[in-house]
């Protein structure tokens, strides 16, 4: 026999094979994929979400204080200052995160609370010094800036620059104590109005299981 059939007869067996593994793995690497993300979703919903463990009434008075302190630091004039219920009648629910969020289920036990207020009568004079201050303060008890903004009804820029504003914003955050339940999370703001402007701030909680 020809050794340059041969030769040819080989290489083409050797091309086919390769072309059959190829398909193969092209077949095989989709089912692969969702058979993954199908383990991995299994694994994250069998695996109880690591919150704290706190009473609602105690993470309220945790809030509480931590409204009361930024309020303090605002110094704002005439204000009546955060009113906190001790007794927080709507909480909100709490979803997991990762793959099982797709599921669109809130975790049983699981809650977030929130500290809000708000007062008029804030010019923006005061509400741009305040916000200034309660920024660096924030900064220097070791919270996460996430925005410190104005907006003038073009664009947000930062909250320093000169010139009227329509409103000025401030966002923080602090690691809770999983990775689970998220951040505590701040937001204060004013806004421009017809009673002078008003101030508002929250204090959102992170996710926790009640100790019922």
């Amino acid at each position: 026999m020809d050794d340059s059939k041969e030769l040819t007869d080989s290489a083409g067996s050797g091309a086919l094979r390769g072309v059959g593994i190829g398909c193969g793995l092209l077949v095989a690497a989709p089912v692969l994929v969702v058979l993954g993300f199908l383990v991995t979703y299994a694994v994250q919903r069998g695996t109880p979400e690591e919150y704290e463990r706190v009473a609602p009434e105690e993470m309220m008075s945790r809030l509480s204080a931590v409204s009361h302190e930024a309020y303090g630091v605002l110094g704002l004039d005439g204000g009546t200052g955060p009113e906190t219920d001790p007794e927080p009648s709507d909480p909100s629910l709490c979803y997991p995160s990762g793959l099982e969020s797709i599921a669109d289920e809130p975790v049983e036990g699981a809650y977030s609370l929130a500290d809000r207020w708000e007062t008029d009568g804030v010019t923006e004079a005061d509400a741009k010094p305040a916000l200034k201050r309660l920024h660096r303060h924030l900064k220097d008890e070791g919270w996460d800036i996430d925005a410190y903004e104005k907006f003038d009804g073009t664009a947000n820029r930062a909250a320093e620059m000169a010139g009227p504003a329509e409103s000025l914003t401030l966002r923080a955050s602090r690691a809770g104590s999983s990775d689970d339940g998220g951040d505590t999370r701040l937001l204060f703001e004013w806004r421009d109005g017809s009673n002078g402007g008003r101030f508002s701030g929250s204090v959102v909680s992170p996710c926790a299981y009640d100790t019922k």
